[in-house]
């Protein structure tokens, strides 16, 4: 899935952050579980790494 929306990327088990067709970053967010906010923090800080 390609995702521009935070809430949908938080459900992914692995994130690469693309840009102009070339992988940047890629964060493992290993499997997902409700309400986990240590997950949502370390996709957070990945993106803002990123410049997001």
């Amino acid at each position: 899935m390609v995702t521009h929306d935070m809430r949908s990327a938080r459900r992914g088990n692995r994130i690469l952050y693309l840009k102009d067709g070339v992988i940047l970053g890629e964060c493992d967010l290993g499997k997902y579980t409700h309400g986990d906010t240590a997950r949502h923090e370390k996709l957070s800080a990945f993106l803002k790494e990123m410049g997001w």
